[in-house]
This record gives structure tokens, sequence and C-alpha cells, in this order.
């Protein structure tokens, strides 16, 4: 007689070795912590600048040169990625996927927007023209800036593959 049916115990064994796999899986597509900490450094420099930038002036150099080493180092995480074989899509397979990686981008944005709304509602009102004082700018660039370079280390690590996991957090 063949029996086609598991076991629970055969079936709690294959579901802890698919666990395992995938929690090796997503291990390897997790950049190393120092490209993670250029990476969140990094976004953290352009929120800042993109912030205090008035037209053409040196925060907006600062905002193209931090977006350019962002984009760099990106690439250079994939790049180093499919030298080791591993071909991680673009975008998230699953829709859970997709919709945490909208969430993400408006969080960003909304962010980004906040900060930058807030710097130019908190400037004093006489600043001697031509200079950038650090000292006269208000603290909202400083706070979005952090938040942006923290949640981007955050889900850099937790999140590598930007998919949302049945148990919240990525293995």
């Amino acid at each position: 007689m063949c029996s086609d049916q598991m076991s629970s115990a055969e079936a709690q064994a294959a579901l802890a070795t698919i666990e395992k796999a995938e929690s090796e899986t997503i291990a390897s597509l997790r950049p190393p912590l120092w490209l993670i900490t250029m990476i969140s450094l990094l976004s953290g420099i352009l929120t800042f600048s993109l912030a205090v930038t008035e037209g053409e002036n040196h925060w907006a150099l600062g905002a193209w040169l931090s977006g350019i080493a962002l984009v760099l180092l990106v690439l250079f995480t994939r790049y180093s990625g499919r030298l080791l074989g591993i071909r991680a899509p673009l975008l998230p397979p699953s829709g859970s996927g997709k919709v945490f990686l909208v969430l993400q981008a408006l969080f960003f944005a909304v962010v980004m927007f906040v900060g930058r709304w807030a710097t130019l509602w908190g400037r004093p009102e006489t600043r001697l023209e031509g200079d950038f004082p650090i000292a006269d700018l208000p603290l909202a660039p400083y706070i979005a800036a952090v938040i942006v370079s923290v949640s981007v280390a955050y889900l850099t690590y937790h999140y590598p593959t930007n998919d949302w996991t049945k148990s919240g957090v990525s293995k």
C-alpha cells in the first residue's frame, strides 16, 4: 500500500527546512554592514542637502554628488551580488512586497517633503546673501536626515529583498 499522505511530523520538518533555506537566502542577499552604513549615510546627506538647497548653491552640489554616489553604491551592490551568482529581482515578486515598497517610497517622500517645507518656513528672516551658515538652519533638515538615514539602514538590513514576510520581519 503506497501512502501519498505526509504525516504532520514530516510536514513540520519540511516547513522547517523551507524556512531555513529562506533565511539563508535572505542572509545571502543582505549587503555587508559597511555598505549598508555608506548607503544610509548618503541617503541622509541627500535628504539634508535637498532640504536646505536654495537654487544653485553648495547644497545643490551636495545633493547631486550624494545622489550620484548613492546610485553607484546601489549598482555596485547589485553587480557584486550578480558576480556571486545571486540574481535578485528588481521588484519583489509578491503583491505584499510591492505594497511594502510603495509604502517605503511614500514614507521617504513625505519625510523629505516635510523636511524641506519645515526648513523653508523655519528660516530666520535676516540672512547674509551668499553665506550658508549651518547654525542658521532650523532643526528640520537634521531631523529629516536622521530619520531617512536610520530608516534606510533598518530596512536594508532587515528587508534586503523588500518583501514583507508572514512573521513581519525577515529572518
